[in-house]
């Protein structure tokens, strides 16, 4: 570096503005579909989303439990969202305590869909912001190649 050269502080790619919907404190409610993987059951929990200091990611902290197999199931977690400018798209990267961790299926990458986001990695993830400022969020699972099937479809609600 020259003594001429200043340094310039990094800023947030403005995609990310685009997540701003999210923004808040959550109560979680929905269930899963009925499949070959078992009769649908309700989800409940709460979700949180919040700018990382300096606005270059967005975490997602949640909690949500549901019954399967006869057991409730608790499965809490972080992740984490930001924008790669070289792909032009955004990705997530998330830990959670159904364990065990896997590093690349707990890696997602998508874009928007309208208003929605949407990110695939082992499912598809579409949160969308709805008239009544509420979020849907869609799972959908992998049935053959490039065909998908609904898993879980839950409402956030914001709290107050």
């Amino acid at each position: 570096m020259s003594e001429n050269t200043e340094f310039q502080m990094p800023i947030p790619a403005p995609e990310l503005e685009r997540l701003n919907f999210l923004l808040g404190e959550w109560t979680l409610a929905g269930s899963t579909v009925e499949s070959p993987m078992g009769p649908a059951t309700p989800i409940t929990g709460w979700e949180s989303y919040e700018w990382m200091e300096g606005g270059f990611f967005l975490i997602h902290r949640w909690e949500s439990s549901f019954e399967a197999a006869g057991m409730k199931v608790v499965d809490a977690g972080h992740e984490f969202f930001d924008y790669d400018a070289a792909t032009g798209r955004y990705r997530t990267h998330f830990f959670n305590s159904l364990g065990p961790y896997d590093h690349e299926a707990s890696k997602y990458h998508g874009g928007f869909d309208g208003d929605a986001l949407v990110v695939t990695g082992p499912a598809r993830i579409t949160r969308g912001p709805n008239a009544d400022g509420t979020v849907t969020v869609d799972s959908d699972v992998p049935v053959g190649e490039g065909v998908w099937a609904p898993f879980m479809v839950c409402t956030l609600t914001r709290n107050p």
